[in-house]
């Protein structure tokens, strides 16, 4: 009896699967759905936006960051300058 139990959900899952399989199996040959001519493109649309948000959003932010570095760069190049100005007085 224990046995059978244990075997029991593996017999229903595999008679609901069959059950199921069998709703999907179809016997007319022809297609019925009439498809629209021009397919819905507004998900398309959307992602597209939301890329082009981003790509701006990116941009945006790395502009002030590329600033930052350019300006530190140039006071490093005048704190070199420097150094070697007053170094070179001794």
């Amino acid at each position: 009896m224990q046995r059978f139990i244990g075997i029991l959900p593996l017999l229903l899952s595999l008679a609901l699967m069959e059950g199921r399989a069998s709703d999907f199996q179809s016997t007319d040959s022809g297609s019925s759905v009439a498809y629209d001519s021009s397919p819905d493109t507004s998900i398309q649309d959307s992602i597209d936006r939301m890329n082009q948000q981003m790509a701006a959003d990116a941009a945006n932010a790395a502009a002030p960051q590329q600033f930052l570095a350019g300006m530190a760069a140039a006071q490093e190049t005048m704190n070199d300058a420097n150094n070697n100005q007053a170094t070179s007085n001794w």
